[in-house]
């Protein structure tokens, strides 16, 4: 009796069935019905033959990566490369390869970066044949070698991405941030381009790109701004955190914070840039809006897989107080994915400073300045740690090795500076570094701070006033100026006047306590000499200082300790 076509076993049934549910996004029960198929190819080949199995493997680690499960994915991927070469060996069937093995690497390459193996993903990409390698896989060797300081194996790789896809705005970047002129990126744009509507933001934007690199601040802003002002890009996330990129890389972090600001306000589910938003608002001390984007991005990050969450939460917990909390969630910003993030070395380096780790800071601020050298920031850092630690040489070397990277701006030449400013042998190279920033700048408080320091610790008082005079004189003053034009006052024991400014600190931030313990040694400076005043006069007279009548009245304007109000100073 003939069998049914019906009833008859069929060869791919697992494979088919696998494959169904595989396409309905069925994961789980591909991965628990693909390990049934799996251990019955063993033993019954005839069933699940072993070019199935390869297909079988493949989507069992793709439905373990697409669950998060990387480390099984990676062990799915193995198999199936290992057994798709075997197979390519010792067999002439084309059912032998149902795969490209260039494919299954790509895709063991992101289970290692999930897995936190960067050097084993940059190996297997390195074993994909040149000749074999997807614009996807040159994008990623691109990455790889740009942050393993290696600059011409990423300039190949980034070229190779633009001659198939020239509008791959990562691409140019990196390219542009590695040094390529515009000449050399022209080639992959000549008769490529020629059907793009409205192609002019395109050359803007890359002309804005190279400006910026070239460190012509002011040109790039100006470009960025006709791109942002009025157009349909106005909204755009990326060209605003370009736009705040460039105000940060001026020092302007005040201006850099606004486009940041709006897009989070506009998408408040985007991470792009959220991480830039959160140093800025650390570095502008606004706890509340830092506090706010902390909370936001918190409930975003719902897998914990984003490191901006967890910059903006190191930041907030280091302008509360630096702790150890603080410190784990920059741990957890630099290990959540498997590249090294930037602002994530940064935040760690700041927090470790703050904890005085200066010596483990060191190394986060060198990784930093590494990957992205054009920052100010990570050379700051490095400056600052060799500070705390006493060893100011190696704090000029570092800055010096800034200055010819980043300019002489006034930033950087303050930093300079400072290490300078720490011996008086050094004071006359530090003031002349000084005197640069503020013909550069007469408004940067940070190289007014340091002059007016050095001028104290040569006793010349009355110049350090004049200094401040003179940034005052430039615009509106705050906190910083007030309590440090008192200190230098009382100094000059001008002490109604440097109560003056510290009546005007208290009216800005009312807890400040530099300016309440200001306060309190100018009154007690007072009472002594009130007290020297009656001795003499007791003495003239011959009455007992301690035996002053009780209708004794104070001179005008004199106010006994405590009883000191801000109003009345005023």
């Amino acid at each position: 009796m003939v069998t049914p076509a019906f009833l008859k076993s069929s060869k791919t049934f697992y494979l088919d069935q696998i494959t169904v549910m595989f396409k309905e996004q069925l994961y789980s029960s591909v991965l628990s019905f693909g390990s049934v198929a799996l251990n019955l190819g063993e033993r019954y080949p005839e069933h699940v033959s072993e070019a199935q199995q390869v297909t079988i493997l493949i989507m069992c680690g793709d439905s373990a990566y697409f669950t998060h499960d990387y480390v099984q994915a990676e062990s799915f991927y193995r198999k199936a490369l290992q057994l798709g070469k075997s197979l390519s060996k010792g067999s002439t069937s084309k059912e032998c390869v149902p795969e490209d093995n260039n494919d299954i690497k790509y895709k063991l390459y992101l289970c290692l970066m999930q897995c936190k193996k960067p050097e084993e993903a940059l190996n297997m990409l390195q074993s994909i044949p040149a000749k074999g390698r997807a614009v996807r896989t040159n994008m990623a060797l691109g990455k790889l070698y740009k942050q393993n300081g290696m600059e011409r194996a990423a300039i190949t790789a980034f070229k190779e991405v633009l001659k198939e896809c020239p509008t791959s705005m990562e691409a140019i970047e990196s390219l542009i941030s590695l040094g390529l002129g515009d000449t050399d990126l022209q080639v992959f744009f000549n008769h490529k381009l020629n059907k793009m509507p409205y192609s002019e933001w395109f050359h803007n934007w890359i002309r804005a790109l190279q400006q910026l690199f070239l460190r012509d601040y002011p040109s790039a802003l100006q470009t960025l701004n006709t791109l942002t002002d009025h157009t349909p890009l106005k909204h755009n996330r990326y060209m605003l955190h370009t736009l705040s990129l460039a105000y940060t890389l001026e020092g302007n972090y005040e201006e850099a914070i606004g486009p940041l600001l709006l897009c989070h306000r506009l998408e408040p589910g985007n991470m792009y840039g959220m991480d830039l938003l959160a140093f800025l608002l650390w570095s502008k001390k606004k706890l509340l809006t830092l506090q706010s984007l902390a909370n936001r991005l918190s409930d975003v990050n719902y897998n914990e897989n984003r490191p901006e969450a967890w910059i903006a939460l190191g930041y907030y917990s280091l302008l509360m107080e630096p702790t150890q909390k603080g410190l784990s969630f920059a741990e957890r910003a630099l290990t959540c994915t498997g590249t090294k993030s930037y602002e994530a070395l940064v935040c760690k380096g700041y927090l470790l400073l703050g904890n005085k780790k200066a010596q483990e800071a060191l190394e986060c601020f060198r990784e930093a300045s590494q990957l992205c050298g054009n920052r100010f920031e990570p050379h700051n850092g490095l400056v600052r740690c060799y500070l705390e630690l006493q060893r100011y040489r190696d704090a000029s070397t570092v800055a010096n090795g800034a200055m010819k990277k980043l300019g002489q701006t006034p930033r950087v030449l303050t930093m300079c500076a400072q290490p300078l400013s720490k011996e008086p042998l050094n004071f006359s190279k530090a003031k002349s570094c000084l005197d640069k920033a503020l013909q550069l700048n007469k408004r940067h408080w940070p190289a007014v701070l340091t002059l007016t320091q050095i001028l104290e610790e040569e006793g010349h008082y009355d110049v350090a006033v004049q200094k401040l005079q003179e940034y005052a004189d430039g615009g509106p003053t705050r906190v910083r100026f007030h309590l440090r034009m008192a200190h230098l006052l009382s100094k000059m024991r001008s002490n109604d006047e440097a109560a003056d400014h510290y009546a005007i600190t208290l009216r800005l931030d009312p807890n400040n306590r530099d300016a309440l313990e200001g306060l309190d040694r100018l009154d007690f400076r007072t009472i002594m000499v009130k007290e020297e005043e009656t001795e003499v006069t007791s003495r003239d007279i011959g009455v007992s200082p301690f035996n002053i009548d009780d209708d004794y009245q104070e001179e005008p304007g004199w106010v006994p300790l405590n009883q000191f109000a801000v109003g009345e100073r005023l």
